[in-house]
């Protein structure tokens, strides 16, 4: 149900034909169908201040059925309440003339199944992994706000929304997510008459294991559909269809397809995620949404931490571009996102066992289940609201009831509570060898094998002449009786031979530059696994700095200090020779310097390293003192020098408790300095407590911290190029051990 989603060329009305419906104006009518019609409309709080806004009205003769504005009421006690935003807020409700309405949020944009559907038109078979997974985490941020909800005592609200789907999902055209449809949440100051635990609501190819059985539900009830949710974009297809019956029985057993037999092109943390999600038992799965989005996030983060949601903006510009120009709307899509988009266009493999999806059911269908009565019909959808609900099919009912018998949901059960179970296996076509375990079981399809041990999983294998083999592996728990049926598919024909092709001429073609890699940020935030460092940027360049320079002899050996009683972090220094160049940080020591052309000393202020020091405000004196001769050579050392953030790679998010593992790698192409283009050795590292200097492909460990910032230091601009490659892990603080 989609009452806030406004598409792009709706019609509106003129002026004379806006209607008054209490303090509302409305515009236009969105949509319309048997139970309730949606409109477009203004609100006018003060005189010049107008707001638009969606209402949803229940027509008329539906304000009889007491049942439905229960249902109606419902949400509005849940929504009202509600204020994230991922949730389509709504800010009135109530009756005008006895006609009930909720005044909402006004969405410029569309639902997640048409643009799916779009996407799928335009050649595009499934959303790519990152727009996926940003949508989920984001939807996942409203299921968390809502599931975390207290009353006004403190007291947890309870509330499952119980209908978490692509259809109440709104996209909008700022690249916004928004949750929609609590019309049949339930929360724990909501009606029982119309959430009750064992009442079975909502689109039945959703449902989570419990759901299906009428059992309690939790909050983790949502995070199973969120998974499907993921599962859908991800591979183009639910993971479980078919009849109803079928796909009830499916549920309550896990038995679905992996995310990669569909779509191998899915990372397998990604795959991960998504089987956590919709884990049979509820304890399997993720306990939060929260936890959820955070693994997410994470995907995210290590494999596109350059995605934002404008991204998202772009996919709705370009799906729906026609809609948006004849509104009057322009779109300007960047080539490189168009380019990018035509490589989305590939087909999908097939499938390695096609499932077969009965065109006489929609799996998205409303479906109302309870102990004491099975109801079911078309969830009003406001794009094409159903029109009157027919008569009640009692034949389809009765078959659903024996299903509701062998997968054993409600209090509709036929198992046996024994130590051992049974399974049951047919065919189609029947008289099919079975392998149980790897071991042929002694009779043909159909067949019955009693009393295995329970509480595993058991791995079948179908086999007939002139078929392809069937496998599969079914979970079997202590007395439970299952039926497994095997639809066998014919083997293909061999392909006729295919005659020679003919010679082509060989082209060849100029190789391809290889790609520039992305910006390098000037900012990451943990958690971040690999960031990266531009050379050509992110450089503390002495030779503009305001560093003190001396010139050496290389002939000759210096011994070099800086004079001052206390030495506050940050001070620095950097020698070039005839072999390089090295950075280092001065200490009590004097240093010994041999075949130095180049002498750089320069100071970091503490408000660059995040110290709680004071900046010194005068210069120290540099002495330079020529082994064997009395006479020092005395330069001032300026306290403080330019450099901007856009010259490092700061880190932040950190947290001070925790302890961490940096480690710098070279990347491609390797970062070099200097006009020989040696490959940077060390890195220098800003800490609070001063300058660290971390040498390449060695593990650099900091503690109590909560950022740093990662540059290298040159004087010769223009000389620098390619990328460093930075690890960073947590790792655990070792406890200090108490004194006896």
């Amino acid at each position: 149900m989609l009452p806030s989603a406004r598409p792009s060329g709706t019609p509106t009305l003129s002026p004379a034909e806006t209607t008054r419906f209490g303090k509302y104006e409305l515009l236009d009518r969105i949509a319309a169908g048997g139970m309730a019609e949606i409109f477009r409309a203004r609100y006018e709080p003060a005189p010049g201040v107008t707001k638009q806004v969606v209402i949803k009205r229940i027509l008329p003769h539906y304000a009889e059925n007491k049942a439905f504005i229960g249902m109606f009421t419902n949400e509005a006690k849940i929504v009202m309440g509600l204020s994230h935003g991922n949730i389509a807020q709504v800010f009135d409700f109530g009756a005008i003339d006895g006609d009930y309405f909720l005044a909402m949020e006004l969405v410029d944009g569309h639902p997640l199944s048409k643009v799916v559907k779009r996407a799928r038109t335009l050649g595009i078979p499934v959303l790519p992994p990152e727009f996926a997974a940003y949508i989920c985490a984001e939807m996942l941020k409203g299921l968390h706000y809502a599931h975390a909800r207290l009353d006004e005592t403190g007291r947890p609200l309870k509330i499952v929304h119980r209908d978490v789907s692509p259809q109440n999902v709104l996209i909008s055209y700022e690249g916004q997510v928004k949750l929609v449809d609590f019309g049949i949440a339930k929360a724990r100051n909501a009606s029982s008459e119309e959430t009750a635990a064992n009442a079975v609501k909502g689109k039945y190819a959703y449902f989570a294991p419990e759901q299906a059985k009428a059992k309690e539900l939790d909050s983790r009830t949502d995070v199973f559909a969120a998974g499907i949710v993921l599962y859908e974009l991800l591979t183009g297809q639910l993971p479980f269809q078919g009849r109803m019956m079928d796909v009830m029985a499916r549920i309550v057993r896990g038995q679905f397809q992996k995310p990669r037999e569909l779509n191998p092109r899915i990372p397998p943390d990604l795959e991960r995620v998504v089987l956590k999600a919709m884990a049979l038992e509820k304890a399997d799965r993720y306990q939060t949404a929260e936890a959820f989005q955070q693994d997410l996030n994470r995907f995210l983060a290590n494999n596109h931490p350059e995605f934002t949601g404008g991204m998202l903006t772009l996919l709705l510009h370009l799906l729906f571009e026609e809609e948006l120009v004849k509104d009057g709307r322009p779109v300007q899509l960047p080539r490189e996102f168009v380019e990018r988009a035509q490589k989305w266009k590939q087909p999908l493999p097939p499938p390695a066992t096609p499932g077969k999806r009965d065109e006489a059911e929609d799996p998205t269908e409303m479906v109302a289940l309870s102990e004491a009565k099975l109801t079911f019909g078309p969830q009003p959808k406001f794009d094409d609201l159903p029109t009157p609900p027919p008569k009640f099919p009692w034949g389809r009912a009765v078959a659903l009831l024996i299903a509701a018998a062998v997968v054993g949901f409600g209090a509709v059960t036929v198992v046996q509570r024994l130590k051992e179970g049974t399974v049951e296996i047919t065919s189609v076509p029947s008289g099919a060898e079975v392998l149980l375990d790897g071991k042929p079981l002694p009779s043909k399809t159909p067949t019955q094998v009693k009393r295995l041990s329970g509480d595993r999983t058991l791995r079948l294998e179908v086999r007939s002449p002139g078929y392809l083999p069937w496998k599969n592996e079914v979970p079997l728990k202590s007395g439970q009786h299952l039926l497994v049926e095997a639809k066998l598919v014919l083997t293909p024909p061999p392909e006729p031979p295919k005659p020679p092709p003919e010679p082509v001429p060989v082209k060849v073609e100029a190789p391809r530059p290889a790609p520039e890699p992305p910006p390098a940020p000037d900012m990451v935030i943990w958690p971040v696994a690999k960031f990266s460092l531009d050379a050509s940027r992110h450089r503390l360049d002495l030779s503009t700095s305001g560093a003190t320079q001396v010139t050496l002899d290389a002939a000759k050996t210096y011994r070099v200090s800086l004079l001052g009683k206390r030495l506050t972090p940050g001070w620095a220094f950097y020698v070039v020779s005839d072999g390089g160049a090295q950075p280092g940080t001065f200490g009590t020591d004097p240093l010994l310097i041999k075949s130095a052309s180049k002498f750089y000393a320069f100071h970091v202020p503490a408000s660059l390293l995040g110290s709680s020091d004071k900046d010194e405000t005068k210069a120290r004196q540099l002495s330079v003192l020529i082994e064997g001769q009395k006479k020092a050579q005395l330069k001032g050392v300026a306290p403080k020098l330019s450099f901007p953030s856009s010259q490092r790679v700061t880190v932040a998010g950190l947290t001070a408790t925790s302890a961490y593992e940096l480690t710098p790698r070279q990347g491609t192409p390797p970062a070099i300095a200097r006009e020989r283009g040696a490959p940077l050795s060390l890195v220098v590292v800003g800490t609070p407590a001063g300058l660290i200097i971390a040498p390449i492909d060695q593990v650099t460990k900091l503690e109590g911290l909560t950022s740093f910032w990662v540059t290298f230091i040159d004087d010769l601009p223009d000389a620098e190029s390619g990328r460093l490659l930075f690890e960073l892990r947590e790792v655990r603080v070792p406890k200090k051990k108490k004194g006896r």
